[in-house]
């Protein structure tokens, strides 16, 4: 979360972290502290990767009108997002890796994305990460309505420009690395039947922000 109280906004970046970038080009903006997780920084409300609705909470904890600030969301394409953190999870998780070890091999992409939720517990195991917890949930449920402006990761630089335009400022919004371009690719290869007809029922809200119609209490900046 990053935040600006001198300039009322407030920026949720992809809870995977798709665009580290956006950290750089915000900070001489940023004026509040927001150090360590949830738990580990007693006295303050603020922590990384707050979800809006725990942002709200801790702005009215603090004493700031959250409703007053520009509320930014980065979101990213579902069916690419769930892809990667399929292999995040691969690369990162201990038991995945002792599978593997022993010639078990990984729960296929399809088995493993019905397990998962798009929201409460995400793909995350009972006290795992936040990235995958929250990296599993659906724009919808992560934004709810704590958020005014929605920016897709894809674009995110252009969008996000717009954005600051409106607010009065003009951060240099050039920094996004190849590395991050080919995250940000397609990787739709491994979608069945099966999984599309999952991601469909569960994403489709997410989905009206590539190519259908936009909702109705939000903006898009595109």
């Amino acid at each position: 979360m990053l935040v600006s109280h001198r300039c009322q906004f407030v920026l949720f970046p992809d809870p995977m972290g798709a665009c580290p970038w956006i950290t750089r080009a915000l900070d001489p903006w940023l004026d509040q502290p927001v150090i360590g997780d949830r738990g580990s920084n007693a006295g303050s409300h603020f922590f990384r990767n707050m979800s809006p609705a725990e942002a709200e909470l801790a702005f009215d904890m603090a004493g700031f009108a959250f409703r007053n600030y520009t509320r930014i969301a980065i979101i990213r394409n579902p069916f690419n997002k769930m892809s990667q953190l399929y292999d995040r999870i691969a690369v990162s998780d201990k038991i995945w890796r002792m599978r593997r070890s022993v010639g078990a091999g990984d729960p296929s992409f399809t088995r493993w994305l019905g397990g998962t939720r798009p929201n409460g517990s995400g793909a995350a195991p009972l006290g795992g990460p936040r990235w995958r917890r929250f990296g599993a949930w659906s724009a919808k449920n992560w934004c709810g309505d704590h958020i005014s402006h929605i920016v897709r990761a894809e674009n995110a630089e252009e969008e996000l420009a717009a954005v600051f335009k409106d607010i009065g400022i003009s951060p240099a919004l050039g920094g996004r690395s190849l590395d991050m371009i080919k995250l940000l690719q397609p990787a739709n290869s491994r979608y069945d039947a099966e999984a599309r007809a999952i991601m469909h029922d569960r994403y489709d809200w997410d989905m009206r922000f590539y190519g259908r119609a936009n909702s109705s209490n939000l903006r898009l900046v595109a």
